[in-house]
């Protein structure tokens, strides 16, 4: 499976699949070329939409077929969604929620690097309030901070994925 998702226009396809459970060829590519060109799909132009289709047809849809993941009628040229719906979804929210949240993490391991920086720095200076505290408690400090920070981080990113497998 990871093989197969290995590759983003065959998640978008999924992705598109798992709303609209059957669709023809020439609307998925369409769909799918105007979101990789961050365009409408009336502006696509027609070799935009040539370069998706041909992929489509040529790799991505057999290949996801070979897995009994989706059904290609040649005759209607419809694409329909086959595979195990809830499994799709699993996977393909793992990446989503990776990519939503990152941004939002990396945030708080900025700013807790400048105030531990900063506090580093006004301890060399000795300046207040860093002079309160010796050079190792600050230090200590910062070190149980950074890793309060990355089990809160594992936990909000993986700790769903590792609940289900202690069950």
């Amino acid at each position: 499976m990871f093989d197969l998702l290995g590759n983003s226009r065959r998640r978008r396809v999924l992705r598109h699949l798992l709303e609209e459970r059957e669709i023809t060829l020439t609307d998925l590519s369409a769909r799918i070329a105007a979101w990789e060109n961050d365009v409408a799909v009336t502006d696509l132009s027609s070799r935009q939409r040539k370069q998706v289709y041909s992929s489509l047809y040529q790799t991505h849809i057999p290949r996801l077929s070979e897995h009994d993941i989706v059904a290609y009628d040649a005759d209607d040229r419809r694409v329909r969604l086959t595979g195990d719906t809830e499994r799709l979804h699993r996977f393909l929210d793992v990446e989503e929620s990776h990519s939503g949240s990152s941004y939002q993490w990396s945030r708080y391991f900025l700013w807790t690097a400048v105030v531990g920086s900063a506090a580093i720095a006004g301890n060399w200076l000795g300046t207040a309030p860093a002079t309160h505290l010796g050079t190792r408690d600050l230090y200590g400090l910062l070190t149980v901070v950074f890793m309060m920070l990355s089990v809160s981080f594992v936990m909000a990113v993986e700790g769903p994925k590792l609940l289900r497998l202690g069950n």
